[in-house]
C-alpha cells in the first residue's frame, strides 16, 4: 500500500479538484451501470486520498467516505488489472476490515484501478456484494467493468481538457462551448456540433457510429441529412419538428427517441442540445450530446410488464391482499378483491400512523386504532405475525366482519423489511356462529388453510429472492398456479380435482410450443390440499427445467406419468417426472423455497429426486387414502 501516500499521486488527485465535490451525473451513471452489469447491491467510484477513501459516486452505500482501515480500494492502486477478492472474510488483507467484521458485512470485492490523465492511479471503480462469490465476475462482467473504468478516465480527461479550454476562452470559444455542454450533460457518450449556415454537422466517433455515419466523415463535417437516416422512420417527423422549434426559438432540445441500425436492431437515445443565434437573431450553431438509454428503457419495460402480470394475478386471487414496507408502514399494493370487501379503493397510506383511514370496530364496539392493525404491528417491529377480526365500516354505512392475518417479510439477516396481510370477508362465518358451531369450525378451518397457503407463498417467495423485481416475477408465477389449481377444484365435484387437469393447468405456463410435455395416466381425483401441493410442485419442477434443464433448449421435452398400485389401505399413487433432450444437469448447490416445497412431497409420501446427466428425474409416491383427505 506504499502508493497510498505517494506525494506525486496525491498531487495529481488534488489537481483534478474532485475531492469533497457534489455528486455528478457522469460518475453516478457509471456506478449505476457497474452495479447493474455485475448484479451487485453496491458500486463505488472511490478515490484514495492518503488518510481516507472518498466516494465520488456511490450506489447502495450510505457513507460518503471511510478511513483507510476500512479501505479495500487501497490494495487496487498497485494492481495492473482488476483486483478480485472472492471472500473478504478469508483474505488476510481484509478479514479484519471493519466493513467485513461489522455492518454492512461485505464479502465480495472487484475493483478496476482508475487512472488520471497523467497516468497516476487515483482509486478504483469497484463493485461489492454481501455474499462471497467463489467464481468472481463472469468474463463479460469483468470486461464491462474495465470499460466503465475507462469511461471514468475519459470523463477525467474531459474535465482536464475543459479546464484548459476555459483558460483559453477567447481563442477557443466554439470548442469550449462544445466540451462544456458535452461534459455537463448527464452520462454523455456522444457529441455533435451543427454549423447551421454551412449545414456541416461535426460529431465524435461514438455519435457517428450510433447514427450510422463514417466517423472520419463526421469529423470533417457532414450534412444533417446524413445523420437523419439513422433515426427510426416512425420518429423522424416529430424529432424534426422539435429540432425546428429549437432553431426558431434559440431554445433547448431534450428528447428521447429511437435509432434503427443497418442490422435492423433498435436502440434508444436521449439527446440534449441548444441552438445559438447571432446578434441579429440568425441561427448559427446547434451543439449537443446523446446518451444511450436502451438499458433503462428495457428495464422500465420489463418492470411495467412484471407489475402488469402481478396486478393481473392479484386481481384474480379470491383473498384481499395488502403489501407494506417496513419500518414506515407505507402501503405499496392492494388488490381489487380487497376493494370489494372494504367498499372502497386501497388507501395508500404514507405511514402506519395514517391507518386510521381504515374504519373498523372490535367485537366489543371499540374503534380499531391505527396501531391495532396487524400491518402496523408487524412493520413497526412489534411482532412477526399478527391477526385481527373486526367489523369494517364501509362508506355506505354497512359493516362487514373481516379477518386480517399478516406475516413479516424478512431479509437474509432476519430483519423485517415489509409485511403482507390477507383480508377475508367472514360475515357469513360470523352469522353462522349464532346458529351452528360445527359449520363455524369448518369454515374457520378452510379459511385458515387458504390464508396460510397464500401467506406462506408470498412470504417465502419474497424472503428468498435477491430483489423486488425477482420477487414479483416468482410470486406472480406461483399465485397463477395457485389460482389455476383453485379453478380446477371449483369445477370438480365435492371439492376434488382430477390429476390430469391439475397437471395441465400447472404446466400450461411453461408449454411454449404446445408439445413440450407428454402426459399420461389413469383418471384419478384427489382432495384440495393434495391438488394445491401437486400443482405448486409441478410448477417448481417446470421452472427449474426452464432455467437449467430440458425446457432451456428447443429440443428438450418432459414426460409426466402417474399410476395406481395395490389395494385397500396399502393402495399407493405414483407420479414420475422425466426430462430428456436438455443440457447435462448436476445437483444444485443450494436449496431455495421451490426445492424445499418439492421435497415436502404429497400427503406425507416419499420423494425421489435424482440428477442423471441426461436430465432430472423425480418420483412422488403417496398413499391414496391421504391424497383424498380434505386436509
Amino acid at each position: 500500500m506504499s502508493l497510498v501516500h505517494d506525494p506525486v499521486r496525491l498531487a495529481s488527485l488534488a489537481s483534478l479538484g474532485l475531492l469533497d465535490t457534489q455528486p455528478e451525473a457522469e460518475f453516478d451513471d457509471i456506478a449505476q451501470l457497474a452495479a447493474l452489469v455485475c448484479n451487485v447491491p453496491v458500486a463505488l467510484v472511490s478515490l484514495v486520498a492518503g488518510d481516507r477513501q472518498w466516494f465520488k459516486a456511490r450506489v447502495g452505500f450510505p457513507r460518503c467516505e471511510t478511513g483507510l482501515n476500512a479501505s479495500v480500494c487501497a490494495y487496487a492502486l498497485s494492481e495492473p488489472d482488476i483486483l478480485t477478492i472472492s471472500d473478504l472474510s478469508l483474505d488476510p488483507r481484509t478479514r479484519d476490515n471493519p466493513l467485513v467484521t461489522g455492518d454492512p458485512f461485505i464479502r465480495f470485492y472487484a475493483g478496476v484501478p482508475l487512472h488520471a490523465p497523467d497516468g497516476q492511479t487515483l482509486g478504483s471503480l469497484c463493485v461489492i456484494d454481501r455474499t462471497p462469490r467463489p467464481d468472481g465476475l463472469t468474463a463479460d462482467q469483468a470486461e464491462s467493468l474495465r470499460g466503465l473504468g475507462r469511461q471514468v478516465a475519459t470523463v477525467l480527461r474531459g474535465r482536464q481538457v475543459n479546464q484548459e479550454l476555459k483558460a483559453a476562452r477567447d481563442a477557443l470559444r466554439i470548442s469550449e462551448d462544445r466540451l462544456t455542454f458535452a461534459f455537463d450533460a448527464s452520462g454523455s457518450v456522444g457529441w455533435w456540433d451543427w454549423d447551421i449556415p454551412t449545414d456541416r454537422l461535426y460529431a465524435g466517433e461514438r455519435f457517428a457510429r450510433m447514427f450510422g455515419v463514417d466517423p472520419a466523415e463526421a469529423a470533417r463535417g457532414a450534412p444533417l441529412a446524413a445523420f437523419v437516416g439513422g433515426i427510426h422512420p416512425d420518429d423522424r417527423e416529430w424529432v424534426g419538428a422539435r429540432i425546428r422549434r429549437a432553431i426558431e426559438t434559440a431554445g433547448d432540445f431534450s428528447e428521447e427517441y429511437r435509432l434503427r441500425h443497418a442490422d435492423g436492431s433498435v436502440t434508444w437515445v436521449h439527446a440534449r442540445g441548444r441552438c445559438y443565434h447571432d446578434s441579429a437573431g440568425r441561427p448559427l450553431r446547434y451543439p449537443g450530446v446523446v446518451v444511450d438509454v436502451t438499458a433503462r428503457r428495457l428495464a422500465e419495460a420489463a418492470r411495467i410488464a412484471t407489475e402488469a402480470r402481478l396486478n393481473t394475478v392479484m386481481e384474480t386471487v379470491p383473498v384481499g391482499i395488502l403489501l407494506a414496507e417496513a419500518p414506515s408502514g407505507r402501503i405499496l399494493m392492494g388488490n381489487r378483491y380487497l376493494a370489494d370487501i372494504l367498499g372502497h379503493d386501497t388507501l395508500y397510506a404514507a405511514s402506519s400512523d395514517a391507518y386510521g383511514g381504515f374504519v373498523a370496530y372490535h367485537a366489543d364496539g371499540r374503534l380499531v386504532t391505527a396501531r391495532d392493525y396487524p400491518l402496523a404491528q408487524i412493520t413497526g417491529g412489534e411482532t412477526k405475525q399478527a391477526s385481527l377480526e373486526a367489523q369494517y365500516q364501509r362508506p355506505d354505512g354497512t359493516r362487514r366482519w373481516i379477518a386480517i392475518s399478516g406475516e413479516a417479510i424478512e431479509n437474509d439477516r432476519g430483519e423485517t423489511i415489509g409485511a403482507v396481510v390477507a383480508v377475508t370477508d367472514i360475515s357469513d362465518r360470523k352469522a353462522a356462529e349464532a346458529n351452528q358451531d360445527l359449520l363455524n369450525r369448518e369454515l374457520s378451518h378452510r379459511l385458515k388453510n387458504t390464508l396460510t397457503l397464500v401467506q406462506s407463498i408470498a412470504s417465502q417467495t419474497l424472503r428468498n429472492t435477491p430483489d423486488l423485481d425477482a420477487a414479483r416475477d416468482a410470486l406472480t408465477a406461483r399465485l397463477i398456479v395457485l389460482g389455476k389449481a383453485h379453478d380446477v377444484l371449483l369445477s370438480g365435484p365435492n371439492d376434488s380435482a382430477r390429476v390430469d387437469q391439475i397437471v395441465q393447468s400447472a404446466l400450461s405456463l411453461h408449454d411454449d410450443t404446445g408439445g413440450r410435455f407428454q402426459v399420461a395416466g389413469p383418471a384419478f381425483s384427489i382432495g384440495p390440499a393434495a391438488a394445491l401441493s401437486l400443482g405448486l410442485m409441478l410448477h417448481e419442477l417446470a421452472t427449474n427445467a426452464a432455467k437449467y434443464g430440458a425446457l432451456s433448449v428447443p429440443e428438450g421435452d418432459i414426460s409426466i406419468g402417474w399410476s395406481l398400485h395395490g389395494e385397500g389401505d396399502a393402495a399407493e399413487f405414483r407420479l414420475e417426472w422425466c426430462e430428456t433432450g436438455g443440457p447435462p444437469v448436476s445437483p444444485p448447490t443450494r436449496k431455495g423455497f421451490g426445492s424445499r416445497l418439492i421435497q415436502r412431497g404429497l400427503a406425507g409420501g416419499a420423494v425421489a429426486l435424482v440428477y442423471p446427466v441426461t436430465g432430472v428425474r423425480c418420483t412422488f409416491t403417496a398413499p391414496i387414502a391421504g391424497l383424498r383427505l380434505d386436509a
